[in-house]
């Protein structure tokens, strides 16, 4: 190796000269036109002659193998690697750099010194480049600004198609095609301007080697999957798995060999590599005039043969560089991106294609999403009603039928009921959470009184809660007005202590709420079992329940309807054995406010004068249909009402707050109580009740609305004593017909009791009256004073039968008694000392309502027909008692009784009996008060006559 002071005329020794080659070939020989082996040291120097100037010059080397070092006019200007012997201090390196100077003068010597103790293969074509400063500064520039934007493309390339795959594993033709690009990547990183080894240099020269070849050899295995992906035709599994093989033997090769031994093996692979893309190739152009394309389109089959060739062509450019064979790579970059836009363009078109596909079957998803939510929707409607009428019926069974059946049938029949309300609330949520995906659940937002909203909710629980040990409890004591829909709110707070009844068989629930800024918070806490931690961030997520016989819809459309009110709501606490603690959050109405107040005022001014228009001025010359009180904190409700009733001839009553309500009712004839649920103060619920205290569901006919049908609203309103409901907003032919059915039904009853009172009045026997005169006259002979006596007996008696308002079918326990002992202190002085009577009647009951004509019949019927039967006649015996709200009469004596035949045909003779006798009395007892009535008897020991009436 020589260096550049052996070139000067100082030097003893003059260079013995080679010959003269053409770097730029391939093939380089001696003066002797020898080849020259590739391995050795050599030293290559080169004169240039130019037009003395101040201008810099520039060197460029590339792919000087495998090192060397550059000097200009005896300066070092440049190295790659260490050229030496190869014991002397060899070290291999590969790395392009240009380097710049000035000549001085006319002339410039230029000397490489090369070593290579690694390529084995011949020839060595050796990229140096001389010019101006400026072109050879743009040509790195470019190349490396080329070469780093396709890295760059290539890793971003990569990582979309892997991040496709991530979230679409079906299609491996993604993962495939990241592989690809990483691999393309990492081949330009390495190659060309080599800048990631520029950038680390410490990076070593065989590291870097096999980094390469592991590339390259990645980048056919993957495109054998890609193409394999996109067309199971071209390749079989088996050409595939064959691929497979070799790459992974040439890897574990290069892994385990030096330089210059698995360097043999590029000629064999470049030629495998070119007739495996060969073979590809010509496959495909075959499927393509055959248009046996398989799942691709003649289109993306001829795009896909495209970015092969193309695929091709950059491969075959780049085993023609590292084969010293071409001195640039522009054209297998240029093909490159052809091939990725190529790839990209089919990719594209099945994407769209399948986005195609997609919104298509998405049109037919949503449609049938559409049927489903109707059929849903219209199941849930249709299943209403039976399962209403299945609760209604338990209910009557359960009331009129318990004393007759054995418990384990009651007990059947409960569980039936409950069975038909857990049934019911699935409806009702499934129906709620159809309406909430469709976006069709309407909210209707007010001012409401959160306080009535929970005390509904507790009686509602308390109803059905009967034989239960939890506690419901409402601390909140003032009204407390916030923003949302009134039905929605009592459906949360329902929903809520429903969630704790489910999961506690005894305890406490208790509501209360505090007020933050704009916001009220309701809180409901119970002494339950608690949420398990690991579940308490899913309590709000549909379909999840702690009680396994729940479905988990109740807390999701929960936190859905506050999040319409514009509230929030969230789990505060819950500990194991504990309980636990929601809160629910919604906007203060800003009504409660001076301008509210004021508004309030009107409203009730506007009320007043509603009521006290004398309507019944206003509807002379048209018949009068009956008077309505429309009770409803809402002026657009009673002024709606109002519209209607007036048009229909009705006079019209309005009240405000239940309070007014209950007043009007106290000072005026009400044919009918139009009354909303919801009130602020007292509630509709319990407005109803202080009515029914007074007025029988005959005498006062209540109709209650409300906005939205919920099975715990009617049970509470039916149970309280509303004859009817109606749902807001009204509609005008329904509330008429309602109104109507129940104003006619009211007055058809007034009539049929007042014809009832005159024929129980008639019923008077006339015999009686002879014999009870004659026994008067009789006494008049003999002793006047008992005549008296006997004769103011009698008077009280009549006095008391005929003493009854026609249209009260119901008198004070007290009335009954009197009249009882009336007729048994004439019964002593006609039959003496064979009829005696005792009493047993709690004192605290003596005002109750029974119906009329209930018991003195019983009486006389068991004085007639049971003591008289006997020669030493007998006792009545009667007693009553009261047992929560059931008050129980019984009717006994020691008479003659009856035998089983007679019994049977008594049970059974309801509709042949036309006096006052005991079906008459039955009949009376079942459709006044929903009572029961039954006898027993034993032939030779007397009757027993027992009646369950329930208190009003």
């Amino acid at each position: 190796m020589l260096a550049p002071e052996n070139f000067t005329r100082k030097s003893s020794v003059k260079p013995r000269l080679t010959g003269y080659i053409k770097l730029t070939s391939t093939r380089q020989n001696d003066k002797n036109n020898k080849f020259m082996e590739p391995k050795g040291v050599r030293t290559y120097r080169l004169v240039v002659k130019v037009k003395p100037s101040d201008k810099v010059f520039g060197l460029k080397l590339e792919n000087v193998r495998t090192s060397n070092k550059l000097f200009v006019n005896g300066i070092l200007r440049g190295f790659s690697g260490n050229p030496a012997e190869k014991n002397n201090g060899y070290h291999a390196g590969m790395i392009p750099y240009d380097t710049y100077f000035n000549i001085q003068g006319s002339r410039a010597e230029i000397i490489i010194q090369s070593a290579n103790f690694g390529y084995p293969l011949k020839g060595t074509l050796y990229k140096i480049c001389f010019g101006l400063q400026k072109n050879i500064s743009f040509m790195t520039t470019t190349n490396s600004s080329i070469e780093l934007a396709g890295t760059i493309l290539m890793f971003l390339l990569a990582v979309y198609s892997l991040y496709v795959y991530a979230a679409w594993k079906k299609d491996k033709s993604f993962l495939y095609l990241g592989i690809s690009f990483l691999s393309f990547a990492v081949d330009l990183l390495f190659n060309g301007e080599k800048l990631l080894v520029q950038l680390f240099p410490v990076i070593p020269f065989e590291l870097e080697c096999k980094i390469k070849k592991m590339a390259v050899i990645l980048t056919i295995a993957s495109l054998a999957w890609i193409v394999r992906e996109f067309n199971k035709n071209i390749l079989s599994k088996i050409t595939v798995k064959a691929v497979n093989v070799i790459s992974i033997v040439y890897v574990l090769v290069v892994l385990t060999v030096s330089y210059p031994v698995y360097m043999y093996l590029d000629l064999p692979k470049y030629i495998v590599i070119t007739a495996f893309l060969i073979m590809i190739i010509l496959k495909l152009t075959v499927m393509n005039i055959k248009d046996t394309c398989g799942s691709m389109n003649k289109k993306e089959a001829g795009l896909f043969l495209e970015a092969i060739i193309c695929i091709s062509i950059c491969l075959v450019n780049n085993f023609l560089y590292e084969l010293n064979l071409t001195s640039t790579k522009l054209v297998g970059s240029a093909a490159l991106c052809g091939s990725m836009v190529l790839l990209f363009t089919i990719l594209s078109n099945g994407f769209l294609n399948a986005y195609k596909n997609m919104e298509k079957m998405s049109g037919e998803l949503i449609g049938m999403d559409k049927v489903k939510n109707e059929f849903i929707a219209r199941t849930s409607y249709e299943l209403k009603a039976p399962l209403y009428g299945i609760i209604n019926i338990t209910e009557t069974i359960i009331k009129e039928n318990s004393g007759y059946m054995k418990d384990e049938n009651v007990k059947d029949i409960i569980i039936l009921k409950d069975m038909a309300l857990k049934l019911t609330n699935i409806v009702n949520d499934t129906l709620d959470i159809t309406l909430l995906k469709n976006g069709q659940l309407k909210i209707s937002i007010c001012t409401v009184d959160v306080k009535v909203c929970a005390s509904i909710v507790v009686e509602s629980y308390k109803y059905i809660l009967q034989k239960k040990n939890i506690n419901i409890i409402n601390n909140i004591r003032e009204e407390v007005l916030v923003k949302a829909d009134e039905s929605r709110i009592q459906q949360v707070i329902f929903n809520l202590v429903g969630n704790a009844v489910k999961n506690m068989d005894k305890g406490t629930i208790k509501i209360s709420c505090s007020r933050k800024g704009d916001m009220v918070y309701v809180l409901v806490e119970d002494t339950g079992p608690g949420i398990p931690e690991d579940k308490q961030h899913k309590v709000f997520m549909p379909y999840e329940s702690l009680n396994p016989e729940g479905i988990g819809l109740g807390l999701y459309i929960t936190k859905q309807l506050v999040e319409l009110m514009k509230g929030e709501i969230y789990l505060d606490w819950s500990e194991k054995g504990r309980g636990s603690r929601f809160v629910f959050s919604l906007p203060v109405s800003k009504e409660k406010n001076d301008v509210y107040e004021e508004n309030r005022k009107r409203n009730e001014e506007y009320f007043h004068s509603l009521s006290s228009t004398d309507y019944s001025d206003t509807v002379q010359g048209r018949k009068n249909e009956g008077t309505i009180l429309i009770v409803d904190d809402e002026i657009f409700n009673v002024q709606t009402a109002l519209n209607i009733f007036y048009r229909e001839g009705y006079n019209i009553l309005t009240a405000l707050s239940g309070e007014e309500a209950l007043k009007k009712v106290e000072d005026n004839k009400v044919d009918l109580v139009l009354l909303d649920v919801m009130m602020p103060g007292i509630s509709g619920i319990d407005v109803c009740r202080k009515i029914r205290e007074k007025y029988s569901l005959i005498e006062l006919p209540i109709l209650i609305s409300t906005l939205k049908d919920v099975n715990y609203d009617l049970f509470l309103g039916f149970e309280a004593g509303a004859n009817d409901f109606i749902t807001k907003p009204f509609e005008e032919r329904e509330i008429t017909a309602r109104v109507r059915t129940l104003i006619q039904l009211k007055k058809f009853m007034e009539d049929a009791l007042k014809n009832e009172m005159a024929f129980l009045q008639a019923q008077i026997k006339p015999h009686f009256l002879y014999n009870t005169i004659s026994t008067i006259i009789s006494f008049c002979y003999t002793d006047g004073e008992k005549a008296a006596q006997l004769l103011t007996d009698f008077s009280r008696y009549l006095r008391l039968n005929f003493d009854i308002d026609n249209k009260m079918m119901l008198v004070p326990l007290r009335h009954e008694l009197e009249m009882v002992d009336a007729y048994i202190k004439i019964g002593k002085a006609r039959f003496g000392d064979k009829v005696h009577i005792e009493y047993d009647v709690e004192h605290q009951i003596m005002g109750e309502k029974v119906p009329v004509l209930c018991i003195q019949p019983l009486v006389e019927n068991a004085v007639k027909h049971g003591l008289l039967g006997k020669r030493e006649g007998g006792t009545v015996y009667v007693s009553a008692s009261k047992e929560k709200n059931t008050i129980h009469i019984s009717v006994k004596d020691n008479g003659i009784g009856m035998n089983d035949e007679k019994l049977e045909e008594l049970r059974n003779s309801e509709v042949y009996n036309n006096g006052v006798g005991f079906s008459n009395i039955s009949r009376r007892i079942r459709k006044l008060q929903k009572g029961d009535i039954d006898i027993h008897s034993i032939e030779g020991k007397g009757t027993i006559v027992d009646m369950f009436i329930k208190s009003l």
